[in-house]
């Protein structure tokens, strides 16, 4: 049996405060799906719920805009945040504008049918966006390209054999910088042993996947390489010149070095809607061709 209500306005606030949890849990779900599986299907999700929600609220009297901003506030305060994370601003948009759209839908005249085709044709172009344009949008934000000459410097792996840049010119380098606490570092590990794998047999590739936290010592990296079964080329960055060389600011960095030791591209970060193994192939056989 439903809840009672005394009058029109006590059952109206019991729908407001309904539909504002409903939100905020959409939302919730949104981002706990876009942080395990990704933000590109949080993209989608995002479009889905908030077009469910805003077309099926009970109507009101209240301008669309005010309704979408009730509804759909948790996605246009993460906007904002894309000052500091831009890879966020598609899903927060996608979860204003598609609640926008729902509310708008609700009032048109038109049949049923036409709402729905309407939908799917929405829905559609945020799949589109959410699966293919925005792999690509992230690498835009992330990956950087530049031409910076950089200094010698020196790394160890893990049976203590040193390794400097300077040794490997005429090779292309990648060097990834790590630390063991950090999650996207080891969702990255498992693109980069794709990569690695698809150049073994290329003696002109040359990975250092280098622990660059200096509160790690070289037994916490032995510890964790034996601890995990990742089948990557690790290193250690005792003195702290190779990170010092690219002002390391984040985990993970992963930056391409030419046949020249200069510093091509600076990639920042890590997402798993991007398809960073085939990025980095693709970009270390345009460095091999130089």
């Amino acid at each position: 049996m439903g809840k009672q209500f005394e009058n029109e306005e006590e059952r109206q606030a019991h729908e407001k405060k309904m539909t504002s949890y409903l939100s905020l849990f959409s939302f919730l779900l949104v981002f706990l799906v876009g942080y395990y599986f990704g933000m590109h299907y949080a993209a989608i999700l995002a479009s889905v719920f908030s077009l469910s929600i805003g077309y099926f609220i009970e109507k009101s009297e209240s301008p669309i805009w005010k309704q979408t901003w009730s509804l759909a506030s948790p996605y246009a305060i993460i906007m904002a945040v894309g000052v500091i994370n831009p890879a966020v601003i598609p899903v927060g948009a996608a979860g204003v504008l598609f609640t926008a759209m729902g509310l708008h839908l609700k009032t048109l005249s038109h049949p049923n049918i036409v709402k729905i085709g309407v939908s799917l044709v929405a829905v559609a172009l945020a799949s589109y966006g959410s699966l293919v344009e925005y792999p690509k949008y992230i690498q835009s934000v992330m990956a950087t390209e530049t031409l910076e000459a950089l200094p010698n410097f020196e790394v160890t792996d893990l049976q203590g054999n040193k390794v400097q840049l300077h040794d490997l010119k005429g090779k292309v380098v990648v060097i990834d910088y790590w630390a063991t606490w950090c999650k996207p570092c080891r969702d990255e590990f498992k693109e980069l042993e794709t990569v690695v794998d698809h150049f073994k047999d290329n003696d002109n590739v040359v990975f250092l996947i280098t622990n660059a936290d200096h509160r790690e010592d070289m037994k916490k990296v032995q510890g964790f390489a034996q601890t995990n079964d990742y089948q990557l080329p690790f290193y250690n960055d005792e003195t702290g010149n190779a990170t010092q060389s690219i002002n390391l600011s984040s985990y993970p960095t992963l930056i391409l070095v030419d046949k020249n030791s200069n510093l091509k591209i600076r990639h920042e970060g890590y997402s798993n809607a991007e398809n960073l193994t085939q990025y980095l192939i693709d970009k270390i056989n345009g460095l091999l061709e130089e």
